[in-house]
């Protein structure tokens, strides 16, 4: 015996439940509403590359700290026999000066105003690189190949300092932190 479809076998039948109102196709239409206002004009935002570029001061500017607290330390030791201390003092202070310069411009980078004092101690960093370079590569090795394998050595340091800075240096000045910071300085009318 077949049954039709939905159907319980048997001599009582309960009616069927009215059909509930379903969602028709597409989703139910939406009410008039207003329609939707135009785009605002936004001011560019900032470019990575700036952002990277402070980052990257900030964090040159406390190594430099570190290395400059050491270097403090190592002049107080230190006698002044050969000037040598004298020398040490100006390094310090220009690698304290690089510091604020770093940090400060860091600031004004990530603020839009201008990109001057990053620049200078960022090129003040890579000098004070240059520096230490010169310095390790002008030790006398006195015929000692263990003195040359040193020599060697110590060259990667003042190279891993000048990364950073010179990283910096090339985001500043790129081409969209340019026109940001250009956008920034036209006076507002």
């Amino acid at each position: 015996m077949t049954q039709p479809y939905g159907q319980q076998p048997g001599d009582q039948q309960y009616p069927q439940a009215p059909g509930y109102p379903t969602t028709p196709p597409g989703g139910v239409p939406p009410y008039g509403s207003m329609p939707a206002a135009p785009p605002e004009h936004a001011p560019p935002t900032r470019p990575g590359t700036i952002m990277t570029a402070a980052v990257l001061g900030y964090v040159q500017a406390g190594i430099t700290l570190i290395t400059s607290i050491i270097l403090i330390a190592g002049l107080g030791a230190a006698s002044d026999a050969d000037g040598g201390v004298v020398l040490g003092v100006l390094v310090v202070l220009a690698q304290l000066a690089g510091c604020v310069l770093l940090i400060l411009g860091g600031v004004k980078l990530a603020g839009g105003v201008t990109r001057t004092p990053y620049l200078i101690g960022a090129g003040l960093e890579l000098a004070i690189c240059l520096y230490y370079l010169i310095s390790i590569l002008a030790v006398d090795d006195g015929g000692f190949e263990f003195v040359e394998d040193m020599k060697a050595l110590a060259t990667i340091f003042p190279l891993f300092f000048a990364i950073m800075p010179a990283i910096g240096l090339a985001m500043a000045l790129g081409g969209s932190g340019a026109q940001w910071l250009a956008s920034r300085n036209r006076p507002r009318y």
